[in-house]
């Protein structure tokens, strides 16, 4: 279980930034990739109305890289990190004025407050043990107000498989060593390099209606394999999203819209 002593093993992002560079087709492409699955995404959550109204919680927010695009929806949020050095740094994000942030270190499995209208949970259920995964998807529809919207992204595999790896910075350059369950875990509990999951979308597809969540939309990106002249002819991303046998299988990312299921009390 990850507690409030965790440190995020990826110290400056060192291995993410080389594996970056080593693995995306051509230059540009990882963040012009993920700015337009934001871009889909905020299309998506126009429905949630003015930002004054709306409280949202960024879970696992890291060094706050997406709290000034969550304040675009939100004019109060919790960051929440079980890393305090990152945390630390989240507190630096440049956000609008008017826009209210109450910071909390701890592990996403324990977030206080809410209810929460809009909730991000961005790159982190790749990086919680396997066993904690469902109470962190239960945890977050605690929290959640009613009809609320969850954003799940995360390193993702072809639909049915799942997988685990832990990256390293090796002579070569990244090296993935893909191993199993039991080691990845092993992984996480001693901070060795960073170990990664590759979540198989229909078993979180399973999980999150068991925890109360309603699937709603989905888009992949980081699309990493080889797909010859594609990228002379179109883009790669939306040849893969229009394409449903394609979408089973490629892709490194994958970012989620989930709504909060009424309960018999809701």
């Amino acid at each position: 279980m990850i507690t409030e002593t965790y440190r995020y093993p990826d110290t400056g992002d060192r291995v993410t930034a080389s594996f970056i560079a080593q693995h995306e087709p051509y230059e540009g492409y990882w963040s012009a990739s993920e700015d337009a699955a934001l871009a889909r995404l905020a299309e998506k959550l126009e429905a949630l109305g003015g930002r004054d109204q709306v409280h949202a919680l960024d879970a696992g927010c890291g060094e706050g890289r997406l709290l000034p695009w969550i304040a675009r929806f939100a004019a109060r949020i919790t960051a929440v990190d079980p890393d305090p050095e990152r945390l630390g740094t989240a507190k630096t994000a440049k956000l609008p004025e008017g826009t209210e942030v109450t910071f909390q270190v701890s592990p996403v499995t324990g977030v206080r407050g809410g209810p929460f209208g809009l909730i991000v949970c961005s790159h982190v259920i790749q990086h919680v043990p396997t066993a904690d995964l469902q109470p962190l998807l239960d945890g977050l529809r605690a929290v959640a107000a009613p009809g609320a919207s969850l954003v799940l992204s995360f390193s993702r595999a072809p639909f049915g498989r799942g997988g685990y790896s832990i990256d390293r910075i090796a002579p070569e350059g990244v090296r993935s060593e893909h191993v199993g369950q039991t080691r990845f875990d092993e992984a996480l509990a001693s901070g060795e390099a960073l170990p990664v999951r590759l979540v198989d979308p229909e078993q979180l597809t399973a999980m999150a209606a068991e925890a109360g969540w309603e699937p709603v939309w989905d888009w992949t990106y980081h699309v990493l394999d080889d797909l010859g002249v594609v990228d002379e002819h179109t883009d790669r991303d939306e040849l893969v999203n229009a394409a449903p046998a394609l979408r089973r299988q490629l892709g490194r990312d994958m970012v989620t819209l989930w709504r909060a299921a009424p309960t018999s009390t809701e």
